[in-house]
This record gives C-alpha cells, structure tokens and sequence, in this order.
C-alpha cells in the first residue's frame, strides 16, 4: 500500500524546473532548424511566383506587338475585329502556346479546382501589400473571363473591350499598390499556380492590362508605361 501511495504522490508531483528546461531547449533548437528553412522556402516560392509573372508579361507584350503589326491594317489593338474575350484570347493563341482553353461560360476545365474569385487570407508569412489584405479594396479573380491555361500552368483570364476605353487596376509587383490603368483593350488576370493555393491577390494572383500598342503597367512612382 506504501509502494501504491508513493507511486501516486509522484504522478501527482508533476515536471520539475529542470525537467522543464530541457523540454523548451529541445523545442528551440528543433525551431532553430526548420524555421529558417521553411521561410526560406516561402522566399523561394515568392521569387519564383514573381519570375513567373514577369515572364507572363514580357510574354503577352512581346504577342501583342506582333498581333498589331501583322493582324491590323491601323496597328493597334483598337482594330482586331474581336467582338468578345473568346475572340480575343483565340486571336493571342496564334503567337502564344496554350494547353487548354474554356469559354467565359464554361470555365471548369481550366480552373482545375481553384475559385473562380480571389480568396484573401488573413494571415500569411509572405510579404503581402497592405491593400491585399482581406479589407482591400480589390479582388482579382476569373469570373466571367474567358481563360487558357499556359504551356508552364499558368492560368490566364482574358477581358476585352473592344473601344479600348476600359479601366484596369494593374499589379504585377508583391510590393506595389496597383495602379488604375485606363484606355485600356485588355485585361489580363493571371494565376501563376492554377488550382495551388492561395489563390491570392498580390502572391499568386496578379493583373496587367495591354493597351492599344502593348502592356501598360507601373514602371515608377509617376510614369505608365504606352
């Protein structure tokens, strides 16, 4: 019975100071290692989202011009005959690689799983602009758009207007607000990783708009690219 009670008393006495001590050194020295590792692959992976857009860009710009040059007799994107998104994104399709493309109303297959609007979460370890945050006063998302899926898996999504009077909020930096962009023939949204979250603003989903001689964007604080 003594043996019982000594048992118990020890059960109840709980973990002693030391006992404790080299608990919290273990967990720090297991946060040491893999914390930095896994920022840095965030960092990575943000790099990567950025190289990618830029290369979508550089990518519809460098279509652009020869749409305006070889598909116009004015040379501008005001005069391609298109009536609509479909047409638009068809029209790119000749100087541009697709693996895939969906009408704006039947877009399932190219959004593979991801939401047609944006999600803002509230909490991330990636840099991420104030305005992306979930109180933004933008979403960019694939609603109604007509889409096509890159030959690397990026996903774009086509709005046109064909009197290029369109306005666009343009984003195509992590650390940039974007910039209202008007006179604009297309908008471009794209998303660098499909159906691969977050599915958000300003990390993985960006939007540029082309105007009537090519991609306009913010190049510095007060200059609009043509």
């Amino acid at each position: 019975m003594e043996v019982l009670k000594g048992k118990l008393m020890r059960a109840k006495r709980g973990f002693t100071l030391a006992e404790v001590l080299i608990t919290l050194t273990v967990i720090g020295v297991i946060a040491a290692i893999t914390i930095p590792s896994l920022v840095t692959n965030l960092d990575i992976d943000r790099k990567q989202a950025d190289a990618v857009i830029k290369k979508t860009y550089t990518t519809f710009n460098d279509a652009t011009k020869q749409i305006v040059m070889l598909e116009t007799t004015a040379h501008t994107m005001a005069s391609v005959g298109c009536s609509d998104s479909n047409c638009i994104r068809d029209l790119y399709g000749k100087y541009i690689a697709y693996i895939k493309t969906c009408n704006s109303d039947a877009q399932t297959n190219c959004l593979d799983g991801a939401p047609a609007t944006s999600e803002n979460p509230t909490t991330t370890m990636l840099v991420q602009p104030v305005w992306a945050a979930p109180s933004g006063k933008i979403g960019i998302g694939f609603d109604s758009k007509s889409l096509a899926v890159l030959a690397d898996g990026t996903l774009v999504g086509f709005e046109y207007d064909s009197t290029c009077q369109m306005t666009v909020e343009s984003l195509i930096s992590y650390k940039e607000t974007p910039v209202d962009i008007e006179k604009a023939c297309v908008a471009i949204a794209v998303d660098v990783n499909n159906a691969k979250k977050p599915n958000a603003v300003g990390r993985d989903r960006y939007q540029f708009a082309i105007g009537k001689l090519g991609v306009k964007f913010k190049a510095t604080a007060n200059t609009v690219s043509p």
